[in-house]
């Protein structure tokens, strides 16, 4: 066991000592590897959205073909009990008003 691990320390050691040696590259490469990066960065930009757009589109499918129809009847429900709820307090209020200038 303990040979192994010294084997693989070696092994981490050489690929780590012939990584670490490699020379910087010039500045003119630097420079094209900057517009690379920032190609990269908006072809990137640009599959999140497309993603996102997929995603905000299933997620309004899924809300028209199984949430609205649960949820419809309750909206209605309520639109109604508050409107009716409104038409009583209007149609008191003429009575309410006559009876406080009195």
């Amino acid at each position: 066991m303990s040979r192994l691990i010294f084997f693989a320390l070696v092994v981490t050691l050489q690929v780590y000592l012939a990584s670490s040696n490699s020379l910087p590259t010039p500045a003119p490469d630097n420079a094209g590897l900057l517009e690379r990066a920032k190609q990269v960065y908006r072809d990137t930009k640009t599959k999140v959205l497309n993603v996102g757009s997929t995603v905000a589109g299933f997620a309004g499918m899924y809300y028209e073909e199984h949430l609205k129809p649960v949820t419809d009847p309750y909206m209605e429900w309520a639109k109604d009990s508050a409107s009716s709820l409104w038409e009583r307090v209007k149609s008191r209020m003429p009575t309410i008003r006559s009876t406080q200038d009195q």
